[in-house]
């Protein structure tokens, strides 16, 4: 798919219309470097990439919050968006010069009823339903993961950790599982097992957890022969018991007591489970809330700055990665958590039950105390209700364990299987991979002289992808350049390929880029491929020479900003 058209409007009118044409796409900053009072920075021309992204499902925030402090919003960009009620409509098409197959969406800021999120008409208010609808028109896929979202990571590339990293484009909190499906989809292998995989993938991690906390109170292995013990204890108390022959009162009342013991015995059992449960819950939570990071930014802000020459933006990024990493931290405890209430009202239930049983237990007990019979009996009746207790608490834990190891080899299994059907695409894998290299090869050693190559590595959970012969600590705009050309180069793969792909890349930030490299991508790569190439620059940073006049499809200033605020 191709952009069409981006329109801005309120319920003033339209605010900004802008074409989008094949091959370079420029959104150009007139604001001069030399005049030092204005900068530019805030005119608006990534915010076009960003309303784009919106369009295609993001949550919009960057548009009006500052990356570097996302607790202090831009109010005056926020509330015009609300309160003239901005609308952003966005067109795709399959083919610039025809209109066939068009997909057109609006999105606007408001809320509940007011709330605008439409795909050629058809309003669809849950977000995950909206992507999932791109997924299924752009790319012609119903399953869940890889995400729309991660799919087109690659594709907009206009916050600070996708113009660093050239393949892991997602929060480096994403799982291997879900590393795998993306790559797979892009190089146009089959992912409909991924989703399983990753659930399961899930799962064991919580049963490895959960075996993590049993294990504290004994392995199978001793539970069985505490077991051994136990069961010889009560076989030879009961042959004890059977010695003594009482009247059937007598008897009555202690099988009374017995049952209440035996009921008592369950209860405490149950106990003893549901509290385990609790209290794994609470650990887990407690796990959670001290990977949070707590820390003070500004004592160290000091330090970053000084290394900033060396690290561009590492602040930024530091911010950011504490900031998702314990948003991400506090939505896993409320997760764990919804169990606790459930959990705390039953052993409250059966706290009061034991109670309740123990006072009959009691009463049982000192009626038989002050019978004449044996002391022994007594005795003997009591280490053997004791050892029925150890018994039924040991075979509650060795049932836990069972259950727990059947779940593993259940998982296990079941993740054997689906990794034994990726591993026998191995084969296609290597060729896609190869393709691919053809045209990154060739378009890296364009750019520097120097042939990068895209590799797997298969590791006990998942593929992986990785850029070779990169420099070690390459500069920010050979880095820059490095990614224009794995996104260049997957255009062309995908087109040879044959498989579904967003033919528009949207870059920010290449003024870093050497002059050479700069007029290559801008001239060469850039109208010589099957897609569209939107880079927002300051005008003074285009390097000399350089006819692109024609290229610029928007043009900025401080007195002509985006949104005219």
């Amino acid at each position: 798919m191709f952009l069409k058209q981006l329109k801005i409007k309120n319920k003033f009118g339209v605010i900004r219309t802008i074409e989008f044409r094949e091959g370079l796409n420029l959104i150009v900053d007139e604001t001069p470097i030399g005049n030092r009072k204005k900068t530019g920075n805030s005119i608006g021309k990534t915010t076009v990439l960003r309303l784009i992204d919106y369009c295609l499902g993001s949550d919009g925030q960057n548009i009006y919050q500052d990356t570097e402090f996302k607790e202090q919003d831009n109010t005056t960009i926020k509330n015009f968006l609300i309160d003239s009620e901005v609308l952003v409509s966005l067109t795709l098409v399959d083919d610039l010069a025809l209109t066939d197959n068009t997909i057109t969406i609006e999105r606007n800021f408001l809320k509940r009823t007011k709330k605008v999120q439409t795909i050629n008409g058809e309003s669809i208010t849950d977000i995950k339903d909206f992507n999932h609808k791109l997924k299924e028109l752009i790319f012609n896929s119903k399953v869940d993961k890889p995400s729309f979202r991660q799919i087109i990571s690659k594709n907009i590339r206009d916050e600070k950790s996708k113009l660093t990293n050239i393949v892991r484009v997602l929060s480096p909190y994403t799982s291997q599982e879900e590393y795998e499906a993306l790559f797979f989809f892009w190089l146009g292998v089959d992912t409909d097992s991924h989703d399983i995989k990753e659930k399961l993938a899930k799962d064991k991690s919580k049963e490895i957890t959960f075996q993590r906390r049993l294990k504290k109170e004994g392995e199978i292995s001793l539970i069985e022969q505490q077991l051994l013990i136990t069961n010889s204890k009560i076989d030879e108390l009961r042959k004890l018991k059977d010695i003594f022959n009482f009247n059937e009162e007598f008897e009555s009342q202690v099988e009374s007591l017995n049952e209440i013991k035996l009921i008592i015995s369950k209860l405490t059992t149950e106990y003893s489970r549901l509290n385990m449960r609790k209290e794994l819950i609470i650990d887990s939570k407690n796990d959670l809330e001290s990977e949070k990071a707590d820390i003070d930014v500004d004592k160290i802000k000091f330090l970053y700055n000084n290394a900033a020459k060396l690290i561009p933006d590492l602040q930024v990024l530091f911010e950011d990665t504490v900031e998702f990493h314990n948003d991400l931290i506090d939505e896993k405890i409320r997760y764990i958590e919804k169990e606790l209430p459930d959990l705390t009202s039953r052993l409250k239930r059966i706290s009061i039950e034991v109670k309740d049983l123990r006072i009959k237990e009691q009463e049982l007990s000192e009626l038989i105390g002050s019978s004449d019979f044996s002391a022994d009996y007594e005795k003997v009746l009591t280490d053997l209700n004791g050892l029925y207790e150890i018994k039924g608490n040991l075979e509650e834990r060795k049932k836990l364990w069972i259950t727990s190891n059947e779940t593993l080899e259940r998982i296990n299994d079941e993740l054997d299987s689906i990794n034994e059907g990726i591993n026998s695409q191995n084969s296609l894998i290597q060729k896609r991979v190869a393709l691919f290299n053809k045209h990154f090869a060739k378009i890296s050693n364009k750019l520097y002289g120097e042939e990068y190559l895209l590799s797997t590595v298969k590791t006990e959970r998942a593929y992986d992808l990785i850029i070779t012969n990169l420099e070690g600590n390459p500069s920010t705009g050979k880095k820059k350049g490095q990614i224009a050309a794995f996104d260049f180069a997957y255009i062309l793969f995908a087109e040879e390929v044959g498989i579904e792909y967003l033919h528009f890349i949207l870059h920010d930030q290449l003024e870093n880029i050497h002059d050479n490299q700069l007029s290559t991508i801008l001239i060469d790569l850039a109208n010589s491929i099957n897609c569209q190439f939107v880079l927002p620059i300051v005008r003074d940073k285009i390097p000399e020479g350089l006819d692109i006049d024609k290229y610029i499809i928007l043009q900025l200033k401080e007195n002509d900003k985006l949104f005219k605020v």
